[in-house]
């Protein structure tokens, strides 16, 4: 199953020169693949403190724990999409 999953934050609470939340964050997106998740594509607006995350996985539950780490980070949609040819 395909999801779209966009994560907001604001100013305050951006994370981009935190010095341990950066590293964290940035750790949990790399390693989405060690809880079943395929990356199609990430993609940011950084003016907007927005980030796009293209991503499939077999289970809703695999995408609650992927991202458990940093959920008080920001606001994380997860929404199930398709592709249509």
């Amino acid at each position: 199953m395909l999801f779209m999953v966009k994560v907001t934050h604001d100013y305050s609470t951006c994370q981009a020169h935190h010095p341990t939340k950066a590293d964290l964050y940035k750790n949990t997106l790399a390693n989405l693949g060690d809880h079943g998740i395929k990356v199609h594509g990430q993609y940011s607006n950084r003016l907007i403190h927005t980030n796009f995350i293209i991503c499939e996985t077999d289970s809703f539950e695999a995408l609650d724990a992927a991202f458990d780490p940093i959920l008080e980070m920001g606001h994380f949609e997860a929404t199930p999409v398709m592709k249509r040819d």
